[in-house]
This record gives structure tokens, C-alpha cells and sequence, in this order.
């Protein structure tokens, strides 16, 4: 017997004995226990919003979830209410937390990483962000045709279904199958990509403090060095490569021939071979298309620019103590790639105030509200309005598929 409550009227046999079989997608499946007649409801359409929580976020969420959070953890009450309400409006079809590989390698870092992906993937909706790279990879392509056809820097659309794996506005399934997956394979791997991004970031936090560039210095090298970022990170690729494939460390090499900017070269190279361009020009002209004055207002990259030089007058002015955090560059990359492009964000403090000043809360458009633990109420507002805003047939639909699941 599959079919479970609450039950309806059968239409051919007359009793009550109509129970749900499935629900997803774009309809609801129900049959009876008797006579097993079978039917099929459409359910209402949605327009899901989709929303970005950082990994502090949904880690705090999997520990209330699981028990791990300690009562007499800061911000419990907090962090309780957050998980009901995240629960409650995502049941109710009214959002979305797409996970991202960003979330994905920090994760597997995590001492409960198997646990904590499927929190996060309990919440996506069966939907997930494109990787970053790929995000970024799309914009530069775009940029490279409105090269190649002499016109100026194209506009972009930030439309999120672009950048989701995933129907958004499907209904969720009301029985959800996971694989499981040993993450620990890969976590020595990303513990040491990430501790080289810190290394370099580190040697650049301390050449700030110790130079004390103003903001505006540290803008103009960030918007300015569209070209030499591409060409050196490309080199120390190749440079990396070779010397693996030296001492026939076949791991390594096959990790740094994957890396993104050798996908984005070999990529446009593709695309100005299909345009006529000879394979002997191939190299020579991507290094001219990088080195195209417009590619410094490509989103990605003007955000981040903002970003750094903000981060750089906070070092330099002694308003932040601390060096960043190793998560620093997955959060600076979270807010480039994706907050032109979801409805909100909830991030951590210290970004948050980064986006609040000036001339960033002017010159930085993102489509997302953001959102982080100082501004906590609101958030639980935001969550409690799409709760409130959810229209009548839905909610009607949505407690006889989930029922006591939204509470």
C-alpha cells in the first residue's frame, strides 16, 4: 500500500478510500485503496523566489535540526526560529536555498559533511546554482560575441533561472531519495586549494595594511587588472601542470588542466576558431579580447573590484582587527556570482557592512536583499512575509501534500 492521507471520495467507487500516491512536479497523483482508480490534479503554478544562504547559515541550521546547536549557544532562540520559518515557507513552495559547489567544497571540509549536504539539499528544492565558474565563464562569453561583433559591452540579463540546474517553480516532491557519498575522498584536496587561496590572500591583506593604499588606488588596480588576472592565473596553471606531469603526478595534473581559466581559454578559443579566426591567432587573439577595456564593467568583476577595495579600507583604517577569515574569497565570490542574480542574501556580518557603505550601497546593483545575523529580524520578517503572501490555493494544496510537515 503506498497510497497514505488524507483521503478523499473516490470518483468511481464512492468511498473514502482516495489517498495520495505522489506529488511533484507539476501535479498531485492519487488512487484509491480499493477499487484502484488512479487521477491525476494539476497543482498551481509557482514563482518560487530563491534565496542564497552562506554556509555559517546553513551549518547553524542542519545543528538545530540535528541537536548538535547547545542551548546555551549565542543566538539560539535565533537560529530556532530561522529553521521554522526557512522550513515552513519552502514547504509552502513560496522559496528556494539552492546549494552551490562554493557550499559544496566547503562542506566537505566539514566533520559532518554527509549530514550536512543533505540538510542543505532538503532545502534546494531539487534545484542548485550553476558553478560560480561557469556563471563567471557565461559572462565572459557574452562579453567575447559583443566583442567579436564590434559592438560595446553587452547587457546582462540576470534572470536566476539562467544560472540554476533545476526547474524553480516546480512542486516539491512529497518523498525525497538520496544517494549517499563518502565526501572524505576529496576533503584533503580542498583543504589544500583552500589554504593556498589564503596564503596568497593573506600576502595581500598584509601588503595593504603595510602600504596603505586608499580605496580608490585599490579599486582602480582591482577594475584595471581584468587582463593581467586572466593571463597570470593562466600561466601559473600551465606552469603547475607541467611541473606535475615532470614527477608524473598524474592528480595534480589533471587538477590543474581542469582549472577554470583553462576552460574559459580553450572555451574562447573555440568560439573565435567558429568566427574564421585562424588556429595560429587563437592565443593572441584571446589575450587581445582580455585585454578589452569593457571587460572591466563585466558584473563579476566590477562587484568583487568594490569588494576588495572596501575590505582594503577596512584593513588599512584599522576598522577591522582581524585578518579575513579563510572563507573570505568564497564569500566575495558568493556575492560577484549570484547576488545580481537571487532575490536575497543572507551572509556574514562583516560583508554585510562591506556592502553598506559607500560608494558601494550606490555603485554595487544587486537584485538580492541582504540580509545577515545583525539584521536577524528582518530576515525572519522577509521569511514570514512570504509565509503571509502565499496565495490561498497554494497553501490549501501545499498542507494536504506536506500536513504536519508545516508547522
Amino acid at each position: 500500500m503506498f497510497e497514505r492521507a488524507p483521503y478523499e471520495k473516490c470518483p468511481s467507487c464512492g468511498d473514502p478510500t482516495l489517498g495520495i500516491l505522489s506529488a511533484g512536479g507539476g501535479s498531485l497523483r492519487r488512487r484509491c485503496t480499493k477499487c484502484r482508480c488512479a487521477i491525476s490534479i494539476p497543482l498551481p503554478q509557482l514563482s518560487k523566489k530563491v534565496v542564497y544562504l552562506d554556509q555559517f547559515a546553513i551549518s547553524e541550521i542542519y545543528k538545530v535540526k540535528s541537536g548538535r546547536r547547545r542551548q546555551q549557544s549565542g543566538a539560539q532562540v535565533f537560529w530556532q526560529e530561522v529553521t521554522r520559518q526557512v522550513d515552513r515557507s519552502y514547504l509552502l513552495q513560496q522559496v528556494i536555498f539552492p546549494g552551490s559547489n562554493i557550499h559544496r567544497d566547503e562542506t566537505i571540509v566539514s566533520p559532518w559533511a554527509s549530514e550536512l549536504a543533505l540538510a542543505h539539499e532538503m532545502l534546494s528544492g531539487d534545484v542548485s546554482f550553476e558553478n560560480y565558474e561557469d556563471v563567471e565563464r557565461s559572462q565572459v562569453i557574452e562579453y567575447a560575441e559583443a566583442y567579436l561583433d564590434g559592438r560595446a559591452a553587452p547587457f546582462i540579463s540576470f534572470d536566476v533561472d539562467q544560472i540554476l540546474e533545476g526547474d524553480r517553480n516546480d512542486w516539491l516532491p512529497d518523498i525525497h531519495i538520496t544517494a549517499g557519498m563518502d565526501y572524505g575522498a576529496f576533503a584533503d584536496g580542498i583543504r589544500r586549494q583552500r589554504d593556498e587561496t589564503d596564503a596568497n590572500c593573506s600576502e595581500l591583506w598584509r601588503r595593504w595594511i603595510a602600504q596603505k593604499p586608499t580605496f580608490d588606488q585599490v579599486f582602480a588596480h582591482e577594475f584595471n587588472d581584468f587582463s593581467n588576472a586572466k593571463k597570470g592565473a593562466l600561466r601559473f596553471a600551465a606552469e603547475r601542470a607541467q611541473a606535475a606531469l615532470k614527477v608524473y603526478d598524474t592528480s595534480e595534473f589533471l587538477n590543474r588542466i581542469a582549472h577554470p581559466v583553462m576552460a574559459e581559454f580553450n572555451q574562447l578559443k573555440q568560439l573565435f576558431r567558429d568566427r574564421g579566426i585562424a588556429d595560429a591567432d587563437l592565443t593572441s587573439s584571446v589575450y587581445r579580447f582580455w585585454d578589452w577595456p569593457e571587460n572591466r564593467s563585466m558584473p563579476i568583476h566590477r562587484i568583487s573590484a568594490y569588494l576588495f577595495a572596501a575590505l582594503s579600507r577596512r584593513l588599512v583604517s584599522g576598522g577591522q582587527r582581524k585578518m579575513p577569515s579563510k572563507g573570505m574569497m568564497n564569500d566575495i565570490r558568493a556575492i560577484s556570482t549570484y547576488g545580481p542574480y537571487v532575490d536575497a542574501m543572507f551572509i556574514d556580518n562583516g560583508c554585510a557592512s562591506l556592502l553598506s557603505e559607500e560608494p558601494l550601497r550606490s555603485e554595487v546593483k544587486l537584485k538580492a536583499r541582504i540580509f545577515s545575523p545583525t539584521t536577524g529580524a528582518d530576515f525572519l520578517q522577509y521569511l514570514r512575509d512570504l509565509d503571509l503572501q502565499t496565495p490561498p490555493e497554494v497553501r490549501a494544496r501545499a498542507e494536504e501534500i506536506y500536513g504536519n510537515s508545516i508547522r
